[in-house]
């Protein structure tokens, strides 16, 4: 897709906008912040990374999801996640940072 919003607010792709749904579950035992820009990005098979547009999540997602969600324990947030590639790109991988304070490795899931 070429953008993402509505006819009057709105981002336009600088190639093509990839729509990734993505469902977030806070397995630990105290609240946490998921923001979507930042923490998960894509690869391709070249290997290049792509980041996630916030800007098109705030636009991809009519109730905010993605954006600085609090997930308290047990509780999980899905939300539309885009990356701004080149027209033709095919993902290969997404990848959740687990953070530098944390022990637990990233998780990446083969598309």
């Amino acid at each position: 897709m070429s953008q993402v919003g509505s006819q009057f607010l709105n981002i336009k792709a600088q190639g093509t906008f990839c729509k990734v749904s993505v469902t977030v579950k806070n397995v630990t035992k105290s609240a946490h912040t998921f923001h979507a820009d930042g923490t998960l990005t894509a690869q391709d098979a070249s290997g290049r990374e792509y980041e996630a547009d916030g800007e098109a999540g705030i636009y991809g997602n009519s109730d905010g999801q993605g954006f600085l969600d609090e997930i308290n324990p047990g509780n999980a947030v899905t939300a539309n996640v885009y990356f701004d590639v080149p027209k033709g790109t095919k993902l290969k991988t997404i990848t959740f940072d687990a953070g530098l304070f944390t022990l637990a490795e990233d998780a990446v899931v083969t598309l």
